[in-house]
């Protein structure tokens, strides 16, 4: 019977830096997937990095701390070629949204954000491609943001913690049962068998819930579908993430455009078919061409719908599962964003028993009665 640790399950964004931090810290690992690793979640996220829709105040903060453990990471990593910063550009349409935008911009500077007004003829040189409404004098940028190659970072992680540090990475491998004495748990069971960790840490999304109901843990996490589509490239350069009304876009890892919206979302969470998805990649792909020119004479060469976790009040979940000693769950709707912050502080709490202030907000006993 195998002995390890810690044993990681679900091997997304969150997932592989929990396992490469684990490991990293001296702990034997064992790190397994139901499937194959960043081909759920992670593999269909729009991959931002960034604090600027994260509230309330602790959980902006919880965001720009993960956003500096990127930085860290991508440095650790050395040239990964899965970390894309340079900032993101927001504009919005006249009245209401306008002034959320200018409201929101103001709040995050107070904070201490990157977030600042720059005239429409910078924002037009550092992206030579878009082209602003009439009315758009001023540009929000934010300096700080970027965007992530989920899954080439996923991967460059399992290598990392497998080569260097003696992880074992388990591919397709489902965890069909746990087994259970008290407050412990004491072996997973998968069709290879059983596998005893002396701790285990459940990372897998939009699962959580029905994963951990055989636990009788209450650690309620929902589904979030959203539709993204990827093109062929484009005829201008994009090198930022944009987000202007009725569409948001960034360069994709394969060359291409990566195009979504939430109204889109919608569309395609009541569609509820496959074979509506074309037809809603080309309403975005249609909205990209009015901000972008070299959108326009692309192709969709991709349209997916991803199901991201949505914890039951919209904030992270990171810590013991309630019952057990020996177990952790991680599960965030901003798990590009937090998931080298996150793998590091878990790794701390399991490894060196060492927990972090800064999760204090977000334990899964706060969903307890």
């Amino acid at each position: 019977m195998s002995h390890y640790d810690v044993a990681v399950i679900g091997l997304g964004i969150v997932g592989a830096n929990a396992v490469y931090a684990t490991a990293r810290a001296g702990a034997r690992v064992l790190a397994i997937d139901a499937g194959l690793p960043g081909a759920g979640t992670s593999g269909t996220s729009f991959a931002w990095l960034n604090s600027v829709r994260k509230e309330p105040e602790a959980y902006h903060r919880l965001n720009v701390a993960g956003m500096s453990a990127h930085r860290d990471l991508a440095r650790d990593l050395g040239d990964d070629g899965a970390h894309h910063f340079g900032g993101s550009l927001e504009w919005a349409d006249a009245g209401d949204g306008e002034r959320e935008l200018r409201a929101r911009v103001e709040r995050l500077a107070g904070w201490g954000y990157a977030a600042e007004f720059i005239s429409r003829e910078r924002a037009a040189a550092m992206e030579p491609g878009l082209e602003f409404p009439g009315h758009v004098r001023e540009v929000a940028f934010f300096g700080a943001d970027g965007w992530l190659d989920a899954p080439g970072l996923i991967r460059r992680l399992l290598s990392a913690a497998a080569s260097k540090h003696g992880a074992e990475v388990r591919e397709r491998a489902p965890v069909r049962s746990f087994r259970a004495c008290g407050d412990r748990i004491e072996g997973l069971v998968t069709d290879g068998g059983e596998t005893v960790a002396e701790s285990v840490l459940v990372c897998v999304g939009p699962a959580t819930q029905a994963f951990l109901e055989p636990l009788r843990a209450m650690v309620p996490v929902g589904r979030a579908p959203g539709l993204l589509a990827v093109t062929s490239p484009p005829g201008a350069k994009l090198d930022r993430v944009v987000h202007a009304p009725g569409i948001h876009l960034r360069p994709d890892a394969g060359g291409g455009l990566l195009l979504g919206t939430e109204d889109v979302d919608k569309l395609a969470v009541s569609a509820g078919a496959s074979a509506n998805l074309p037809e809603l990649a080309a309403i975005l792909l249609e909205r990209a061409g009015r901000v972008f020119s070299g959108a326009r004479g692309v192709k969709v060469v991709d349209s997916r719908i991803g199901v991201r976790p949505m914890p039951a009040d919209g904030h992270t979940i990171a810590g013991r599962i309630p019952g057990y000693a020996n177990a952790w769950v991680l599960a965030t709707h901003s798990g590009v964003t937090l998931g080298a912050l996150l793998g590091r502080l878990i790794a701390d709490e399991i490894v060196r028993g060492a927990s972090s202030p800064m999760l204090a907000p977000f334990r899964p006993d706060r969903f307890v009665a």
